[in-house]
């Protein structure tokens, strides 16, 4: 049972800068929407054979499922690393025992 929750935990805590870089471009988002385009995206990964066309498939899941502008969901794609990045920072600032895979 420990191991469900801490799976769940995970799960959201991925799905933590995505949402919060939609939310900062003013995307309609939710948590549950954010889970399931990056189960979206995990799959355009692996079933498109073109980066490009994997790049623009998910740009369009964003523009959908978030309501924003493609120029806003690229944005949203950017500011998701950035927010991650400062995340990360701020976990290691904090000292919290993180792993970097």
């Amino acid at each position: 049972m420990l191991e469900f929750f801490a799976f769940i935990l995970i799960l959201i805590l991925s799905a933590l800068p995505l949402y919060l870089a939609v939310k900062m471009l003013g995307g309609h988002s939710s948590i549950f929407s954010v889970l399931l385009v990056n189960l979206l995206a995990g799959i355009i990964g692996v079933v498109v054979n073109s980066n490009l066309l994997a790049f623009l498939l998910l740009i369009l899941v964003y523009t959908v499922m978030f309501r924003m502008s493609f120029i806003s969901a690229f944005l949203a794609w950017v500011l998701q690393f950035v927010v991650a990045l400062l995340l990360l920072g701020i976990a290691i600032v904090l000292g919290l025992g993180i792993a970097v895979v």
